[in-house]
């Protein structure tokens, strides 16, 4: 069973769908190139846009109060924000290549080639996360109020709590 918030199926999605791809392109005796390659497809993505989503803020205003409620996007899968995929797929990746190893030829120069890319999407990925997380422990602010933090993008909406307010609602019903 797989289970996602908000749009987080589709890092799983995109995984699935670069493997039919891959296995169908890649000859036979690429076997682990046709996982790693998917998997290193599938973190960017999870990464990219779970950074985009998970970072979005919706500020509702309730006409009747004036009061704003913030809402934070929650993108998931496996109750794991999308973002967090982006280092867990190269992880996967990683032990898939290490397994691997005692390939030889091109199939190692390859392998070698893919462990590196694997190396610098954890290190890119780990470390922008921890500064994305860092700033917004460290701002006291954001605590209080989630509308300070200046890497969010906003959406104001408005919600409407009454709209038949001045309306006879005898109207409606049946006669």
């Amino acid at each position: 069973m797989i289970v996602w918030s908000g749009r987080g199926f589709l890092s799983i999605l995109i995984l699935f769908i670069a493997i039919f791809l891959f296995i169908s392109i890649l000859p036979e005796t690429y076997v682990t190139q046709c996982f790693v390659i998917p998997l290193y497809i599938a973190a960017i993505f999870s990464y990219i846009f779970g950074v985009k989503w998970n970072r979005t803020l919706r500020v509702f205003i309730d006409k009747e109060t004036g009061k704003e409620i913030n809402f934070k996007s929650n993108h998931g899968l496996f109750w794991i924000n999308m973002e967090y995929w982006g280092i867990i797929f190269p992880a996967f990746a990683l032990v898939m290549l290490a397994q691997s190893l005692d390939k030889q030829g091109t199939e190692l120069y390859l392998n070698i080639f893919l462990v590196i890319i694997g190396i610098a999407c954890l290190g890119y990925f780990g470390i922008n996360l921890f500064k994305i997380k860092s700033s917004t422990i460290s701002n006291p602010q954001f605590q209080k109020n989630m509308a300070s933090e200046p890497k969010l993008s906003f959406v104001k909406e408005e919600i409407v709590t009454n709209k038949f307010e001045n309306e006879d609602l005898n109207q409606y019903l049946p006669k």
